[in-house]
């Protein structure tokens, strides 16, 4: 009986969360071959459109460092932009006509069952932060999602496709969606296409300069380091 009892508990236990199979097999974010692919540096060429496919940022540039550590996950992504949008829209005045703007994103999160599921996800995109209903999704060994969804609406407000078509080449694809407009739930309001190859390390900080030279970057953009969400945006000269 007293078995039966602690089988029940347990049981209890896993289906409401407390624990899975993930805590009892050991298994970490390497074990699964799409996070295995993730782990590592990478150099992207990026293309932003509006909701009419309409260019935003033609072309700018990533480099993003992946590394796993047991269940936790953290990527840093540095954005080159050339002078435009999104110079205005992060330079803090900062900013001379012709300049561009490097902007680092930082993301960290955790598995959290044994489908591969990343979740307690934490973005710090240079001090804008979110993350609270964001979660990835493995749709198989090349492919996952991640996906940010509206709470009231349960529409998601970004998707992001990851598409490895070899383990050294990846595509992404960040749909923006109107999460919570009523009149086009679930419509686009803008698309992002990244073209990913991967880069050895020792080249990161080459291919940095080399492409802060390319867009012009004299300004970069990062999370203030005194925890209250703002952006610290300094010059480079």
């Amino acid at each position: 009986m007293t078995r039966f009892v602690a089988h029940i508990a347990l049981t209890i236990f896993l289906f409401a969360g407390g624990g899975s199979v993930l805590a009892q097999n050991g298994r970490s974010l390497a074990d699964f071959p799409f996070w295995k692919k993730m782990e590592g540096y990478w150099e992207s060429e990026n293309t932003y459109f509006d909701a009419n496919m309409d260019y935003q940022v033609r072309s700018y540039s990533s480099l993003v460092h992946v590394e796993l550590n047991g269940h936790n996950y953290h990527e840093t992504e540095h954005r080159f932009y050339p002078a435009g949008l999104s110079t205005s829209r992060y330079g803090k005045g900062l900013m001379q006509p012709g300049e561009g703007i490097e902007l680092v994103v930082t993301t960290t999160g955790k598995l959290i069952d044994d489908a591969g599921t990343l979740g307690n996800i934490y973005i710090d995109h240079a001090g804008s932060s979110g993350g609270p209903n964001v979660a990835y999704h493995m749709l198989g060994e090349n492919d996952a999602v991640r996906t940010n969804t509206i709470p009231e609406t349960g529409v998601d407000n970004y998707r992001m496709y990851f598409n490895f078509t070899t383990p050294d080449r990846r595509f992404r694809s960040n749909f923006g969606l109107l999460g919570n407009d009523k009149e086009n739930l679930g419509g686009l309001r803008a698309f992002i296409l990244y073209r990913d190859h991967r880069i050895d390390s020792a080249n990161f900080e080459n291919r940095r300069a080399a492409i802060r030279e390319q867009h012009k970057v004299k300004v970069i953009s990062r999370a203030h380091t005194d925890g209250t969400r703002q952006s610290m945006v300094t010059r480079l000269d």
